[in-house]
């Protein structure tokens, strides 16, 4: 892996127009745990020649969600048009994530209108239901700036939305389904959530310690995702249930493994 970085980055100082190279090299630096600002510096003054590809484009895009810059990358995203295609999720995904991210930003500074905009500004990212699985996600902070302006009925119309949508697995959507239970005052359902969040971090980890499962994929990028996730769970599924020493712990182990875990970051900053 250090070799492979080593030859791009030699690629780009050497012919640095080249869209392709950071298309390569953004992912190999997201592999190899890479610090998130050396990622920044790729792109940094480099937008021109990123945009002329949708895959470098879009990894310039998900660095700035994650260095803490959403208002740059949504300025990006409302300037380009992303056909459809392979990989289109994944514009999807960086997107929703910068809306949600700038509207947290707002949430703390206090200005809900603001956030409430963003949050709902979100949901226009979606074409057809591929990619609806962060909707319950998305209801939730929506309904969290609506109760921040007062509004208590469309509050509760949006948790509401949000338990009410089925999330195939448990994965860290759970989480905020598991939230708006909290807002909704129903802490027994609230808890069921967060314990199966643990639980499953727990049987994720386990199965990531197992040497031959990870023999199978013979990827060591493989087992750092997956213990990232597994963590992240487990730290959500704490945080959930108020017990934030352990939320700490587990989702620090997230960032280690992984400093691309956008969602254990920003759940981790509010500990």
């Amino acid at each position: 892996m250090p070799a492979a970085i080593g030859a791009y980055e030699n690629a780009v100082k050497n012919k640095n127009d080249d869209p392709v190279y950071y298309a390569e090299l953004d992912p190999l630096y997201e592999l190899n745990n890479t610090p998130i600002e050396t990622r920044v510096k790729l792109f940094a003054g480099s937008n021109d020649v990123a945009k002329n590809r949708d895959d470098s484009f879009i990894r310039q895009v998900l660095v700035y969600v994650l260095s803490g810059e959403p208002e740059k990358a949504l300025e990006y995203l409302n300037s380009r048009y992303f056909g459809y295609r392979e990989g289109s999720s994944r514009v999807a995904d960086v997107t929703v994530d910068a809306y949600l991210i700038l509207g947290k930003k707002y949430l703390g500074q206090k200005n809900y209108k603001q956030a409430l905009e963003q949050f709902t500004a979100s949901l226009n990212t979606f074409v057809g239901e591929e990619n609806n699985r962060r909707i319950p996600q998305i209801n939730y902070f929506i309904g969290l700036a609506y109760d921040a302006l007062g509004n208590k009925s469309k509050a509760k119309a949006h948790f509401t939305k949000s338990v009410e949508q089925s999330v195939r697995g448990s994965g860290y959507i759970s989480y905020y389904q598991g939230l708006s239970w909290q807002k909704l005052g129903n802490t027994a359902k609230a808890s069921e959530v967060f314990k199966s969040l643990i639980d499953e971090g727990d049987r994720r980890i386990k199965q990531g310690t197992d040497l031959d499962f990870f023999a199978t994929f013979r990827e060591r990028e493989t087992e750092n995702s997956i213990l990232s996730d597994a963590y992240m769970l487990k730290g959500l599924g704490y945080k959930g249930l108020g017990e934030n020493d352990k939320a700490t712990e587990n989702l620090n182990k997230a960032v280690e493994y992984s400093n691309s875990n956008l969602w254990a970051n920003s759940e981790l900053q509010i500990l």
